[in-house]
């Protein structure tokens, strides 16, 4: 078969199920530009009702959406006699393993990550249609034979137990002790925060998340300011980036960002370990300038912070819809502590003057203490005065370790927070947005 011949042949109806405008838009572009029809729906409930109504030849769904993911989507259209034979593809922001196996577990034929080049996409959509239902397909001409029906029908959950509940819970042996029941989900079909804690046994430590936690224990190492460009330019390449401001001295990302909350992780402090999902959702930020979610810090300083449990919970829920969350942090209180043993990558910000130098080396054995492997941390030096105090290859030597990146000195930086546009977006063409770009790559961001 030629070339010209297969194309005609891959011409299809696909539906779209996101709840990004912009990005349904896009891939509808992208999609429509090779001859495809294109449906979209920008909720889950909305995709399910769309898919059993023009019956497609491929859904491609995200997994981020409110009320009802996209796992949740791709096992309901699975047990639908009327949609079960439809084609899936996961295309979601989320790219570790474990998201990639969750979305073939629940039915998916396929799973890619965003951003998506249209050539990618496009070759994909193909091979996804030419395999059929019964196939999965990975990177490449890799294709596999789906498990058979009776793996992939969804189990019936007993009487009493929603199917956003772990089933294991009702059928843990009688010896067991007791768990705390988790409050029930104020959102439709969503799963409390935490539920996952109360069913891990305590031993076993909790599992790593799309999370970054920069920390710097000296002030005016520019640590916001990193994580906020960092964050500006994810979101400027897709990215569904949210930046967690932990701060107890008042609400640093919000000054540079500009922007006045009524609302800040200081209204889930008395809901003990595990808040309300819904009033955290209630305080995410959208920054029209950036298109970052912000999970704002009080405006006030405060001696109060999120528990260790609740610091946890707050970013499992966070992850549920961003990749990544990007922790910006300048203590070691409760908080920090419980974000620091979910995060999947830490980043110390230093400065170049000794006592820089000497409070990283600190931070440093005091992350080994707490049991946070060398493999999960990166120093990366940022330079916030024109003259350089100490050496890089010095730092290094003192340090022991090598610099995972280096930001340049910027005189500009000031006005760019007086005006609430991070450099990366105001300058993107300087030699520091340059550096940030670099430095999300050595991360593998």
């Amino acid at each position: 078969m030629d070339d010209a011949t297969r194309l005609i042949k891959i011409m299809a109806r696909i539906l779209v199920v996101d709840d990004d405008i912009n990005l349904l838009q896009m891939l509808r572009v992208m999609l429509e530009r090779v001859g495809h029809e294109v449906e979209t729906a920008n909720t889950g409930e909305r995709g399910i009702a769309a898919a059993a109504e023009s019956q497609p030849d491929l859904a491609i769904i995200d997994v981020m959406m409110p009320e009802l993911s996209g796992y949740d989507v791709v096992r309901k259209l699975r047990a639908d006699p009327s949609t079960a034979h439809i084609p899936i593809m996961i295309l979601t922001a989320r790219s570790q393993p474990v998201d990639k196996q969750m979305a073939l577990d629940a039915g998916a034929n396929s799973f890619m990550s965003k951003p998506v080049m249209a050539k990618d996409l496009t070759e994909r959509v193909a091979a996804v249609i030419e395999a059929g239902v019964n196939f999965r397909v990975h990177t490449g001409p890799l294709v596999e034979p789906r498990p058979s029906e009776e793996a992939t029908q969804p189990v019936t959950p007993p009487e009493g137990v929603t199917s956003a509940q772990p089933a294991a819970a009702s059928a843990a042996p009688a010896a067991a002790p007791e768990k705390p029941e988790p409050p029930p989900p104020l959102i439709p079909g969503h799963k409390p925060i935490g539920v996952d804690d109360l069913e891990r046994p305590a031993d076993i430590p909790p599992a790593r998340l799309p999370v970054i936690t920069l920390l710097s224990l000296r002030g005016g190492t520019g640590c916001t300011t990193v994580a906020v460009n960092l964050a500006a330019l994810l979101a400027q390449v897709g990215r569904q980036v949210c930046v967690a401001d932990f701060s107890t001295a008042g609400g640093h990302v919000q000054m540079h960002l500009h922007f006045s909350v009524k609302q800040s992780w200081g209204n889930l402090v008395p809901m003990g370990d595990i808040p309300d999902p819904r009033a955290l959702h209630e305080i995410v930020f959208r920054h029209p300038g950036t298109q970052v979610d912000v999970f704002p810090a009080p405006p006030i300083p405060t001696p109060d912070t999120l528990s260790n449990a609740a610091a946890q919970n707050v970013l499992r829920e966070l992850a549920t819809r961003h990749n990544p969350v990007i922790v910006d942090s300048g203590h070691l209180d409760a908080a920090t502590v419980g974000a620091l043993q979910v995060t999947g990558l830490v980043v110390v910000v230093m400065d170049d003057d000794p006592p820089s130098v000497q409070t990283t080396g600190q931070t440093l054995i005091a992350l080994n203490h707490m049991g946070i492997k060398a493999a999960h941390v990166r120093v990366v030096l940022n330079h916030t005065r024109p003259a350089t105090a100490v050496s890089t290859p010095t730092i290094q030597k003192a340090l022991k370790r090598p610099v995972t990146a280096e930001l340049p000195y910027d005189p500009t930086h000031s006005l760019a927070i007086r005006r609430g546009v991070p450099l990366v977006v105001a300058k993107p063409d300087s030699a520091y947005s340059q550096a940030i770009q670099q430095m999300a790559r050595t991360l593998s961001l």
